[in-house]
């Protein structure tokens, strides 16, 4: 997948369907973009934990360079060929500053990371606002995981992905993978999981062919950041 694909699917999970990993359209993207920006607003409120606090833009670069050379680390040791790139581009007349690290594995075996990004986007001409995000795609086979009542998203590659951003080791993945088994199994299509972690804010999307992760920071405005300086 190209890395404009992987950012539509990521932008995608509170769709109300996904056949499968490669098969989003823009169209399903431009639906949800509003839904996706009032429901991250609010739920931005309610954070609590380290990511939470309100950073200036300077420190929230710092937090970034550091998990940004993790995640160049990781992806090293996978042996996948990876980019990092800065880019600016205009969405919806705002200008965007990206700088990420991503890769696009083209055939990845079953239960195999698909794709992965990490990167850290600030919004303005100014900079005036920003966040950062994880995200990743995994080739799913959930046809064996429910015949056979076995999968753990703890033991793919997602695991050191999510304790490079989180800081934490040794999480315990057994209802998230409960729920994925025992929902698909049920009949539905897909399975939406919502949770926090220190701050951070956890969404998965699973179906039958494909599981779609993004950790995410709350939308930063730098200017509150220092003002709590003060």
């Amino acid at each position: 997948m190209s890395k404009k694909v992987i950012s539509i699917l990521m932008s995608i999970i509170v769709a109300a369907s996904l056949a499968g990993c490669k098969n989003a359209t823009d169209s399903s993207t431009k639906k949800t973009d509003t839904t996706t920006e009032s429901s991250t607003n609010s739920n931005d409120d309610s954070l609590e934990g380290k990511w939470a606090k309100n950073y200036t833009l300077d420190q929230t670069q710092k937090l970034f360079k550091d998990k940004l050379s993790k995640m160049e680390n990781i992806t090293k040791d996978l042996g996948v060929k990876y980019t990092k790139d800065e880019k600016t581009r205009k969405e919806k007349d705002e200008s965007v500053n990206d700088n990420s690290i991503y890769f696009d594995n083209q055939k990845p075996e079953v239960n195999k990371i698909e794709s992965m990004y990490f990167g850290m986007k600030t919004y303005g001409d100014n900079l005036e606002t920003g966040d950062i995000s994880l995200k990743l795609s995994l080739n799913f086979d959930g046809e064996n995981a429910i015949k056979n009542n076995n999968f753990d998203l703890g033991k793919t590659s997602f695991k050191k992905y999510i304790e490079a951003f989180t800081d934490q080791e040794g999480r315990d993945y057994s209802d998230i993978n409960k729920q994925i088994i025992d929902k698909l199994k049920s009949g539905e299509n897909q399975v939406q999981i919502n949770n926090t972690i220190d701050g951070l804010k956890e969404e998965i999307l699973a179906t039958k062919t494909c599981i779609i992760y993004k950790l995410s920071t709350k939308k930063y405005k730098f200017a509150d950041g220092e003002m709590s300086m003060k």
